[in-house]
C-alpha cells in the first residue's frame, strides 16, 4: 500500500516565490494559519480536500507538491 503525503517545505516555497502571504493564502484555502504552519513545517498532513485546494491556489499539480510514501515505511519509521 501507498500514501501519498504533502510536501511542507515545497508548497511553502512555492507560495513565498508566488509572493503570497501566509494568513491569506490559509483563508483562501479554507484552513486556518496556525494549521498552515503545520502543514508547511511537516507537523501535519493535510486532507486530499485540502492539497486540492493548496495545488489549485498555487497553481501546481498535487503531484507537484506530493510525494509518495509506502506502508511499510510508514511502519518503520524509515
Amino acid at each position: 500500500m501507498r500514501m501519498r503525503m504533502a510536501h511542507g517545505p515545497a508548497i511553502r516555497a512555492i507560495r513565498e516565490a508566488l509572493g503570497i502571504r501566509h494568513g491569506k493564502f490559509a483563508i483562501e484555502c479554507g484552513i486556518s494559519p496556525g494549521y498552515l504552519t503545520n502543514v508547511e513545517k511537516g507537523v501535519k498532513q493535510p486532507s486530499e480536500t485540502v492539497v486540492s485546494s493548496i495545488a489549485a491556489r498555487l497553481g501546481v499539480t498535487k503531484d507537484e507538491i506530493t510525494y509518495v510514501v509506502t506502508a511499510e515505511a510508514i511502519k518503520t519509521g524509515k
